[in-house]
């Protein structure tokens, strides 16, 4: 039951991450707004990591993510969370500067395994 949760908890934050891609890419309004983003998409992040995974069972931590939140000091909760905004706010920075070329669609085509880290 654990892996059907996580992997529709997956499904949802890719499909949540692509349309908000997607709203960037379409709308100028959203474009420079980079930082709203990464904001929006941790807290969507932790919402739903808390609903379908840690509130079901204990999460056990990678030995590197424990290692990191001792560390600075936090649990590996907070250490992941910090690392799902710093890493979602700069892919969303570098869409914002690159709109278009290649340097845009190597961007875009990184986003995959960048779902797969968080």
């Amino acid at each position: 039951m654990y892996w059907t949760l996580a992997y529709m908890c997956l499904f949802i934050r890719v499909v949540f991450f692509y349309s908000l891609v997607r709203a960037q890419i379409k709308y100028d309004t959203l474009r420079n707004h980079w930082l709203f983003l990464g904001v929006l998409f941790t807290a969507a992040t932790a919402f739903l990591n808390y609903v379908f995974i840690q509130s079901w069972e204990v999460v056990t931590w990678a030995g590197w993510q424990a290692r990191i939140a001792r560390n600075l000091g936090v649990t590996p909760w907070q250490a992941y969370l910090g690392e799902t905004f710093l890493l979602t706010t700069t892919y969303f920075w570098l869409m914002a500067k690159f709109d278009e070329g290649v340097i845009f669609w190597t961007l875009l085509l990184l986003g995959v395994p960048l779902l797969y880290m968080f």
